[in-house]
């Protein structure tokens, strides 16, 4: 059943009274991501409300639906309606569900069109669009060829309806036309200029779910951000200098900055509603002046890939840009206004910016597979208007080869290095036996066009063992399907680094294998093992990523002492871990004079030292 305006409103202003639970918003889902989802549904009548998810339509698990009460004084509407919100958590990655809804005990909606699935990893198709909810013949024209993408989400650049974001224009313009599409795939919304005309975007607020996550109370439900398979998605409020005032702005500033330096994903995909660089009827709106001069920079800055806005009713695609300007760089970022999904079209004059603009209702189609991005606008017949596609090739960022424990350039033969960068690997993945894997994520490491083992790989960072038989200066190169890196190093004979598991804390064990700590402290006389790397080669014969023999200890050329509070004590074995890949240790035992206290700790291999710790000793 899809309401219309006029049934929604005599459904409202119904006075009779209805027995039972009368639906009158169908589910529709929020915050869809690996492990939770979130249904929301109305009715027309208070209740008990709930949710049931099931992977089989057998075995069902219930979850309450809290409810929330909406007066007329706030909606302006004749009745009051009452709006169920089910947290749906503890979900499996991946993986398909099966939902139905529930007010006292009665099932109100059940069948096959309820159904979710939580995101993962690889492969995955999402779709965008913006300025969509005027209910003409394009809007409803869309839906068919957007269902049939079978999307795993929906991103809207916002003016999600019109004129003025009121409850009842929702109603109308956004659930009515999309139920089909709401039913089974989340809508992740933006704040468009006409959905805040209503109290500030509080009907846009009440009747969303969008993620909270590190955002500050006062702001949730205007910016977001989440992650879904190898994508981190942003979504700002670019009305904030009017609905949030400066001191809003600073703290969305703010956010943004601190989102964007801890995001892991390969992709950075950044949505809201007034576009920096689009041509139109509203190419001169202070607003949009306000995001080039004051949120570009943060993207930029941060590499962000794509940029998504609407606003202009068209198509528009820049080249890729940096400060302003086209830019050859491929890791430049990208802006597409997508402002056709059904209100009345603009046309788009040429812009030194442009690749292509276009005054076409339409959605864009983004398929996202092993770090490329491909993007082609669909329009009303169905058929893509223009292609782009996105395949950034890794950088390494400055000084970002660095020794895994001591995180200094200094790098011996044998030792850990840990590279940092953008674009480094499709998705995180770390090894998970012995000997170490070369392949890790799509990418793999090289020096002298031999592949060197890999503990872990991710977009942002490589752990890497490096070769026995090398030192000097030598170049290592990260290769991905898009593109390598050369990154030059020096390897020293010795690069000592001990490892920490917190501050000040060493990778340090008693001979029962529990940790030396303030809690544990090592005692007078006793033996202890020190993990480290950067100890150089060894006497005989291993290959890097190969575990060390058990049977057969392999000691160090160099040599090597442990100086604890300046007093040297040598070592009873220095050498490589057995049973592990790339790892050294030291044992040695304590002075059976040493004083109960917290003392400092190295080890010097060859007259090079390495990072200080904490050695705490107990009587």
């Amino acid at each position: 059943m899809k309401l219309t305006r006029r049934a929604w409103l005599s459904i409202l202003g119904a006075a009779s009274v209805v027995r039972g639970a009368t639906l009158s918003r169908f589910p529709y889902l929020g915050n869809l991501r690996r492990d939770r989802a979130t249904v929301t549904f109305t009715t027309l009548e208070p209740g008990a409300g709930a949710v049931e998810v099931s992977t089989d339509r057998t075995t069902w698990t219930r979850l309450p639906a809290p409810m929330r009460t909406f007066m007329p004084s706030a909606t302006r509407l004749s009745n009051p309606f009452y709006q169920y919100q089910a947290e749906v958590i503890g979900l499996r990655p991946a993986t398909e569900y099966s939902y139905r809804i529930l007010v006292d005990g009665q099932l109100l909606e059940d069948g096959p069109e309820l159904r979710l699935r939580t995101s993962g990893s690889g492969p995955f198709k999402f779709i965008a669009f913006g300025d969509s909810g005027q209910a003409t013949a394009a809007q409803y024209g869309l839906v068919p060829r957007m269902l049939a993408e079978q999307a795993a989400l929906v991103i809207h650049t916002g003016d999600v309806v019109y004129p003025t974001g009121s409850f009842v224009e929702y109603q109308d313009f956004y659930f009515t036309p999309y139920v089909d599409m709401l039913r089974r795939t989340p809508f992740f919304l933006s704040l468009g200029n006409h959905d805040c005309e209503t109290d500030r975007g509080a009907p846009y607020i009440a009747m969303h779910a969008h993620p909270t996550e590190t955002v500050p109370a006062a702001d949730r439900g205007r910016y977001y951000s989440f992650d879904s398979h190898d994508v981190h998605f942003i979504c700002l409020d670019s009305n904030a200098p009017l609905i949030l005032g400066e001191a809003g702005m600073s703290r969305m500033l703010q956010w943004l900055e601190g989102d964007l330096a801890a995001s892991r994903q390969f992709f950075r995909v950044v949505f809201f509603h007034h576009p920096p660089f689009a041509s139109g009827f509203n190419e001169n709106d202070p607003l949009s002046a306000d995001v080039r001069s004051r949120i570009v920079p943060i993207l930029e800055r941060h590499n962000v890939e794509l940029v998504l806005t609407g606003h202009e009713h068209s198509y528009q695609r820049t080249v890729p840009m940096t400060g302003g300007v086209a830019s050859s760089d491929p890791t430049a970022t990208l802006y597409i206004t997508t402002g056709g999904g059904g209100a009345g079209l603009y046309s788009p004059p040429q812009r030194s910016y442009h690749a292509f603009r276009t005054a076409l209702h339409h959605f864009l189609r983004v398929e996202v597979d092993d770090g490329r991005m491909n993007i082609r606008p669909i329009g009303l017949d169905g058929q893509p208007f223009d292609f782009v596609s996105l395949s950034p090739p890794p950088t390494v960022s400055a000084g970002g080869a660095v020794n895994s424990a001591s995180f200094t350039p200094a790098l011996a033969p044998g030792g850990l290095v840990s590279v940092f960068g953008r674009h480094l690997a499709y998705r995180e993945a770390g090894a998970t036996a012995v000997p170490l894997p070369t392949d890790l994520a799509g990418a793999n490491v090289t020096q002298g066009g031999r592949r060197l083992p890999l503990f872990y790989a991710s977009p942002n960072q490589m752990n890497i063992q490096l070769p026995f038989d090398v030192q000097g200066s030598v170049t290592l190169r990260v290769t991905t399907g898009n593109g390598t890196a050369d990154i030059p190093v020096f390897l020293a004979e010795t690069a000592p680094a001990i490892f920490v598991v917190g501050p000040g804390q060493a990778a340090l064990i008693h001979a029962n294998g529990r940790l030396v700590s303030d809690s544990a402290p090592a005692t007078p006389g006793e033996v202890v093992i020190l993990y480290l790397t950067g100890l150089g080669r060894v006497n005989g014969s291993i290959a890097a990523g190969q575990p060390a023999p058990t049977t057969q200890l392999m000691t160090v050329v160099a040599p090597v002492e442990v100086e604890i509070g300046g007093v040297p004590v040598t070592p009873q074995f220095a050498g490589l871990a057995p049973g592990f890949a790339g790892l050294y240790q030291i044992n040695f035992q304590l002075p059976a004079t040493i004083a109960a206290a917290r003392h400092s700790l190295q080890v010097v291999a060859r007259g090079v030292r390495s990072n200080s710790v904490q050695l705490p000793v107990g009587a």
